[in-house]
């Protein structure tokens, strides 16, 4: 995918996400619906913790399909535990945050909103 096209993708998937749920939806805000989507948790309020949590999991979990991490067990709390890698130190936080947008591309788009 070149840089144009990541970015005409990236820019759909803001627009459907806004659309859906009718926010002007960014980055954080498409990691949140991922995370709670992976817990199987439904739309509720959430505290400022519960949010970054997940947040975290969707970020790790879009990680884990690129093979970047692994998801080694589950928490007490029900939360995934991932073990973080050699690769993903190296990285730039940009980059990594690259890798993610694309997973979230890819992840979303196959998903339709009802």
């Amino acid at each position: 995918m070149t840089t144009e096209e990541f970015e005409q993708e990236w820019d759909k998937l803001i627009l459907k996400v806004s659309k859906h749920f009718k926010v002007s939806a960014e980055y954080e805000f498409i990691l949140f619906v991922l995370g709670i989507q992976e817990m199987g948790w439904g739309f509720r309020e959430f505290s400022k913790t519960e949010k970054m949590d997940l947040i975290n999991v969707a970020r790790c979990r879009t990680l884990v399909r690129q093979g970047i991490i692994k998801e080694t067990g589950i928490d007490a709390d029900g939360f995934p535990i991932f073990e973080s890698s050699p690769k993903l130190k190296s990285m730039m936080p940009s980059y990594q945050n690259q890798l993610i947008k694309k997973g979230l591309i890819e992840y979303f788009k196959n998903v339709e909103f009802a």
